[in-house]
């Protein structure tokens, strides 16, 4: 089967991550395997690519001026959408280019991740008969995309099926009527168990995109509002982001010495497997790749709640706390009563690397194939 994959980039992030991770997965399976990336330029992937994936970047701010824009199928474009507010005479180079550089890979199907990729797609590829398989990957049930919200609406009921990683989610798009599938995020888990090391000192880690969204300075301030009762006890910053400067000037004020920003990884396992204890402090979560890196190596989770998708990769009290209220004085209390409990830790670890079972990378794909079946030869 000939799937071509479309992402703006394959630089550090989740659905990133996810995106190489399938296209690793369809390649070991025998599948011919194209990514399409809209403005990775020259930089390398964020993350390993098989030999036998194909990737191609089609430089976004080139669209304008390059000279494969096919007046033929700018019009196609716009028939049917015309009225619709969706497509304006601006993205009809980007879209004509989109279109050219999809179908020159002969897809048997087409699977774009994140929304405005996604919608890039769908109208690039109208009137093609192309299958596109559009994955979400954030709680569509508490974010919004603006002035794209109601168009999405429509163009999503128009493709084979929108994946999205929570049933929840699924579930928001299906009310909307588009075709909808709940396939976990496909992560492969560590390749050894997690061995703890002797140390003199503990580690608070989180692994997040320094972004708005992923609330890191509430991280911070918690833990310097407690880091005086736990000397032994520092805070690890891994990721990258436009936010990292102001994170920096955050810690040196309130807990200097006790932070540590170790920039972005691409191998989350080797951190996790020096950590004593994961937070997360974002407030909206599609899936959670982090959580579940964490969990997988034993690591007991310590998570605002942000929606069903954290709940249902953190079993409260089972291996790991679900925070509420929203706030620092709810996350200081929860990280103090397990940095100060060995015993807490210990229990909750025992049953986090349960997440290999309960959220596998094998059902995932499997799911995936039956997708793909579904969608290619209409079983």
């Amino acid at each position: 089967m000939r799937i071509t994959l479309v992402i703006g980039s394959l630089r550090g992030g989740g659905a990133e991550r996810v995106c190489v991770n399938l296209a690793n997965a369809w390649t070991a399976r025998g599948h011919q395997l194209t990514i399409l990336t809209g403005s990775q330029g020259s930089d390398a992937p964020a993350y390993p690519l098989m030999l036998g994936v194909c990737r191609r970047d089609l430089g976004w701010k080139r669209w304008a001026t390059m000279q494969e824009l096919n007046k033929s199928s700018a019009a196609l474009l716009l028939r049917g959408f015309r009225g619709t507010g969706v497509v304006g005479s601006r993205q009809i180079p980007q879209l004509a280019i989109l279109r050219h550089a999809i179908l020159k890979t002969s897809p048997d199907v087409v699977v774009a991740h994140l929304d405005l990729t996604n919608l890039r797609v769908i109208l690039a590829l109208h009137e093609t008969k192309v299958p596109v398989i559009a994955c979400e990957h954030t709680d569509s049930t508490r974010v919004t995309i603006g002035g794209w919200q109601r168009p999405r609406n429509v163009l999503y009921r128009r493709v084979a099926a929108v994946v999205a990683p929570h049933p929840a989610i699924a579930n928001w798009f299906g009310q909307r009527g588009a075709t909808v599938r709940a396939i976990p995020n496909v992560l492969f888990g560590p390749l050894v168990p997690s061995i703890k090391r002797g140390k003199q000192r503990r580690r608070l880690i989180t692994l997040a995109r320094l972004y708005p969204e992923r609330h890191v300075d509430l991280a911070i301030r918690a833990f310097a509002e407690i880091a005086p009762n736990f000397p032994d006890w520092d805070l690890e910053i891994n990721g990258d982001g436009p936010l990292y400067e102001s994170l920096e000037r955050l810690a040196a004020a309130v807990a200097p010495g006790r932070v540590f920003f170790r920039g972005f990884t691409d191998e989350p396992y080797a951190v996790l497997n020096e950590a004593d204890l994961f937070v997360s402090t974002s407030w909206v979560e599609g899936f959670g790749n982090s959580i579940w890196e964490a969990l997988a190596c034993g690591v007991p989770v310590v998570a605002m709640d942000s929606g069903a998708p954290v709940r249902s990769l953190v079993r409260d009290g089972i291996d790991g706390l679900i925070v509420r209220p929203y706030g620092k004085a709810a996350l200081a209390a929860a990280l103090a009563s397990l940095m100060g409990n060995d015993a807490a830790r210990q229990s909750l670890a025992a049953r986090a690397p349960e997440v290999l079972n309960r959220f596998s990378m094998e059902s995932a794909l499997q799911q995936w194939d039956e997708l793909l079946a579904q969608v290619v030869t209409g079983r």
